[in-house]
């Protein structure tokens, strides 16, 4: 069987839709591969066809969301795109729609018995894809840019979670405006570096 199929690409969605709603309604610690089979009404075959047990399970699901996260807050650009941070719009970034759209995933990190290292999972995409992918041009002579991409990425990943703990209290549109505006209070413009494969959309859990 092809793992990579539309057949298998589906049931591998519902295996993974049945988990987040296993995991909200448990606890992560308390789901089992039988509550995840009933909820998606697949049989325990199905399920050992693709993962070895939750754990394996988990971690493929993590690295979607992980590419997820790094590829919608770059999806609008190409490869030396030059971006002037007073031209930006509500527009110009897709992850707080891809947030919003996968909030079933996302409300998980209010959750006490949650996911393994999701709450280091926001950040540190944004961090790493602004270190290997994002030249930023600042306002002031002087940045330590590897610091100021850690506060950047932390500080992002701390408001969306506040977002999320708001009950999405304002639309991705509005949220994405309030990042802009205080993105416009250090920086200047940015420029894409070259995107490779780990930027590029993938089939699975992503859509």
């Amino acid at each position: 069987m092809k793992f990579n199929s539309n057949q298998a690409l589906r049931t591998k969605y519902f295996l993974k839709k049945a988990f987040i709603e296993m995991v909200h309604k448990k606890g992560y610690s308390a789901v089992t591969v039988k509550d995840v089979v009933d909820c998606a009404q697949y049989n325990r075959t199905t399920f050992y066809v693709y993962y070895q047990n939750i754990y394996d399970l988990v971690e493929e699901l993590m690295d979607e969301m992980f590419e997820a996260i790094q590829y919608y807050s770059m999806s609008k650009y190409q490869s030396n795109s030059r971006v002037k941070v007073q031209e930006l719009t509500t527009h110009s970034f897709d992850l707080l729609y891809y947030i919003y759209d996968h909030r079933d995933y996302f409300t998980l990190l209010l959750l006490e018995d949650t996911l393994p290292r999701i709450h280091q999972q926001l950040p540190e995409a944004i961090f790493i894809l602004l270190k290997d992918k994002f030249e930023i041009q600042y306002g002031v002579s002087y940045v330590d840019d590897y610091f100021q991409k850690r506060y950047m990425a932390y500080g992002t990943a701390g408001l969306i979670l506040d977002w999320i703990a708001r009950d999405f209290d304002v639309t991705p549109a509005e949220m994405t405006e309030r990042l802009i505006q205080i993105l416009k209070t250090f920086a200047k413009g940015f420029v894409i570096k070259e995107i490779n494969g780990s930027q590029t959309k993938k089939n699975g859990f992503l859509d």
